[in-house]
């Protein structure tokens, strides 16, 4: 076979793992539910027809939302069907490390897109109680900023009302799946790529870096640890003299949140992504009843 042919079986072979994976995700509970509330908010909103009323401003931001989960289902679904492929081609322990340019392409996008997504959230129910300019990067707050103000409106100067249940639905947009991927998007955004092994990490992977350890506590830290691997004195300062470079100390390890487990990857962004569209249900259900989106 062709270089060109077994690439066209490769994107078929994929493409049909795709299907089912999307078929699965959009026969799940979350999102029937988020479908049938976005069709009724859509709806709402044209039918309002733009009235003079800042409020209808949260439109705009429900309609981002809605793009933005649907992306975050399309990764998602892409995403599992490569590492199936992936793991039907080849076993555990054919090679050295196990990465596939699909899974963390679409892994990248789903969390970049999962933090979005939570901000845009955010800034719908903020759209409805408080006008502001998007053009003014200081006025468009962040998730955590808008739960606050919902939280603590007297804090801020501000009087809100009917925001309770709204807020309570925010706030289910928290916990350890959410820093998770958040640390992998600002790992990846700020400093290295993180790199996903679809079989799990082990020992043997990733490179050691060195790390120049400049503060006391690091290097009080440093010698802690390295007089519970060498007890002996003699030997441990002989050891200490080798990691001295021109006068700095340096460490060699593995970057911490380097490698990442595929496993632990997927069912996080799973996790977020169903309580993202069970919160936009609640919120699209909420405000399609009050004015100026109210029939």
């Amino acid at each position: 076979m062709t270089k060109t042919g077994s690439l066209s079986e490769e994107k078929h072979n994929v493409e049909k793992l795709y299907l089912n994976e999307e078929r699965s995700l959009f026969s799940s509970k979350e999102w029937h539910s988020f479908s049938k509330s976005y069709n009724v908010f859509w709806k709402n909103a044209f039918e309002a027809s733009l009235p003079f009323d800042p409020r209808f401003n949260s439109v705009h931001w429900g309609f981002a939302v809605s793009g933005l989960c649907q992306e975050i289902a399309f990764g998602y679904c892409w995403m599992n069907a490569y590492a199936k492929y992936h793991k039907r081609r080849i076993q555990p322990e054919t090679r050295p490390a196990h990465v596939n340019f699909g899974v963390s392409y679409f892994a990248d996008n789903c969390i970049t897109r999962i933090d979005s997504c939570r901000d845009k959230l955010a800034l719908m129910v903020w759209a409805y109680y408080c006008s502001f300019n998007p053009e003014k990067r200081p006025e468009t707050l962040d998730y955590q900023a808008v739960l606050d103000r919902l939280k603590y409106p007297l804090r801020f100067g501000l009087t809100l009302k009917n925001h309770q249940n709204l807020l309570k639905h925010l706030e289910t947009l928290r916990g350890q799946d959410f820093d998770r991927v958040i640390r992998y998007r600002n790992f990846k955004i700020h400093r290295m790529e993180p790199r996903i092994e679809i079989y799990g990490v082990k020992p043997h992977h990733g490179w050691d870096y060195m790390f120049p350890l400049y503060d006391k506590a690091e290097v009080d830290q440093w010698e802690k640890e390295l007089e519970k691997l060498y007890p002996d004195k003699d030997f441990r300062e002989h050891i200490k003299k080798g990691c001295y470079i021109k006068g700095i100390l340096f460490e060699m390890r593995k970057i911490r949140d380097c490698l990442w487990d595929y496993d632990e990857v997927q069912g996080q962004i799973w996790s977020c992504l169903a309580k993202l569209l069970r919160a936009t249900t609640g919120c699209f259900n909420i405000l399609v009843r009050r004015a100026p989106l109210k029939r």
